[in-house]
């Protein structure tokens, strides 16, 4: 399937195939981007205010931008233009009931109040498929499946699913009690999610984020690709969790998610969530764990003892940069002598084609 904005898909195609066979296919894989060099217009922002656009119902205008931008963009290597229909990160805690909210200063992300002030009068969790969130979602979803068709791919949304569906609903700290307090609830509600969590994704699926059957993408971690079913797990409240309670509460929960799909994608956020990595790397089904060690820390690449282990488990890595430091191609060359090339995927600092191309060629070669 060609696309508008990635005339090399098929290439691109070729290497995710050998990277989901856990093969190298020439080089290990490069996410990258740059603007092109006949780019005249101004790049407008159209992610900054992605889920004010789709919570307001500016769906054309945010089709509008994101085709403005993906014109004047070049994909590098790996990496598929592809649209989020995201309503915001708590978006699965509307779909039993919770509301989003906005700031007038803020309006780049939102968040929902907690709902749950008595477990007896809320359980069990019930998702209502006449969910306003949800019937939005399924047609910003449609609408753009019918733009993106040739062009670029729809991605899946970021579901904070799981125990974070629990943390936006009943709050942080009513939720830590509520372990030692009434951990039956917090076990029947997990249940409920665990119970609604592939209806909620068939019907996405169905909607459009399947592509027509031509494979799916995740668009926040970079534009990932897989052509079967394919989706971001995570479960940031863990870092507030032992493992003790972690194993018992939230690992089966990410067990059936990472079941649910055909390839999965960790994404472990924090340094308060290591203590964890032991336990979801021995999930057989995972296939790639994508280490954020959080504001302030430094960048993912320098944390080798960590992108080792999980290589170690037979896991790929994705390995980045942050504010502390950019992940550059000199940078790669450094890493490519430690790190499995069939298991690793570079999120590098590209400036222009030909520094991406000359890095493509000096792998291939090394």
């Amino acid at each position: 399937m060609p696309l508008k904005y990635k005339p090399d898909f098929e290439e691109a195609l070729k290497r995710w195939k050998h990277f989901w066979n856990k093969e190298a296919h020439k080089r290990p894989l490069l996410i990258g981007s740059c603007l092109k060099k006949e780019a005249t217009e101004q790049i407008k922002d159209c992610f900054s205010l992605k889920y004010y656009r789709a919570h307001s119902g500016l769906w054309t205008l945010q089709i509008e931008l994101f085709n403005q931008w993906a014109e004047q963009v070049e994909f590098l290597g790996e990496c598929i233009p592809s649209l989020s229909p995201d309503f915001g990160p708590d978006q699965f805690a509307t779909f039993y009931g919770a509301k989003l909210k906005f700031s007038e200063q803020s309006k780049h992300t939102n968040w929902v109040e907690p709902i749950i002030d008595d477990w007896d009068k809320f359980l069990p969790l019930k998702f209502n498929l006449e969910n306003e969130t949800f019937q939005k979602l399924t047609q910003y979803t449609q609408l753009i499946a019918k733009d993106a068709n040739g062009k670029y791919l729809v991605s899946d949304i970021d579901k904070h699913s799981n125990i974070d569906t629990l943390l936006a609903l009943r709050g942080a700290e009513r939720l830590c009690t509520d372990f030692y307090d009434n951990p039956a609830a917090i076990d029947q509600a997990i249940n409920c999610l665990k119970k609604d969590f592939p209806v909620i994704s068939d019907l996405l699926y169905r909607a459009g984020i399947d592509n027509n059957g031509s494979g799916t993408t995740v668009s926040w971690t970079g534009g990932y690709y897989s052509e079967k079913k394919f989706g971001v797990v995570q479960a940031d409240f863990i870092c507030m969790m032992s493992p003790e309670m972690f194993r018992k509460y939230v690992m089966p929960a990410l067990e059936e998610e990472i079941e649910y799909y055909d390839h999965s994608y960790f994404h472990l956020d924090g340094p308060g969530a290591l203590k964890h990595l032991d336990d979801i790397l021995s999930i057989k089904k995972l296939g790639i764990l994508q280490w954020q060690p959080g504001e302030g820390e430094k960048p993912n690449f320098q944390w080798l003892d960590i992108l080792k282990k999980v290589q170690k488990a037979k896991k790929a890595v994705c390995v980045s940069g942050n504010s502390n430091g950019i992940l550059t191609p000199e940078i790669v060359k450094q890493l490519h002598k430690e790190l499995d090339p069939a298991r690793t995927i570079y999120h590098v600092y590209i400036e222009n084609r030909k520094e991406f191309e000359e890095l493509s060629k000096w792998l291939e070669k090394n």
